[in-house]
């Protein structure tokens, strides 16, 4: 007999513990959908903000002018990176680098450097990758030494 109620016992906790490292497993999965969710909209908010201003006619350009920055080194040399250089790219703003933790695997028609590497003195870098800006921000603090700003405030400020 106490076989049996062993046994019943154990399926019981089994299937319990079974849903219960389900549930974990599904909501982990949630909370990553929803995470990218928030991430793409955040992007696209940002990519219409950024084409209203374009349809206005102005440009990123001016932001950098009213604050002073001549020298800009993007961070985040994926599809934001590469817009906002295109953006700035032959006006009065000198993007001088990019820069990327896949510096050597990253497309772009700017040097794109990675922290590693002696990163030449700016007036300000413009993070891209703003789902992530506050991670970056205090991961290259301590190396940059010039204001890091996210392009997300750039665009919404003008």
């Amino acid at each position: 007999m106490k076989k049996g109620c062993v046994a019943i016992l154990s399926t019981v906790l089994g299937a319990v513990a079974g849903a219960a490292t389900s549930k974990v497993i599904s909501d982990k999965t949630i909370n990553q959908k929803a995470e990218k969710v928030d991430k793409f909209k955040s992007y696209y908010n940002m990519l219409n903000q950024w084409l209203l201003i374009k349809q206005e006619g102005k440009s990123l350009e001016s932001w950098f002018i009213e604050n002073e920055y001549k020298t800009v080194a993007i961070y985040g040399m994926g599809e934001m990176g590469n817009r906002l250089y295109d953006e700035l790219n032959n006006t009065s703003i000198n993007v001088k680098y990019g820069i990327d933790k896949n510096a050597g695997a990253t497309y772009s028609d700017l040097e794109v450097c990675s922290l590693d590497d002696c990163l030449e003195e700016v007036d300000v870098v413009i993070v891209t990758a703003i789902f992530a800006f506050d991670e970056i921000e205090e991961e290259i603090g301590d190396i940059i030494l010039a204001p890091i700003v996210s392009l997300e405030d750039v665009v919404y400020e003008l």
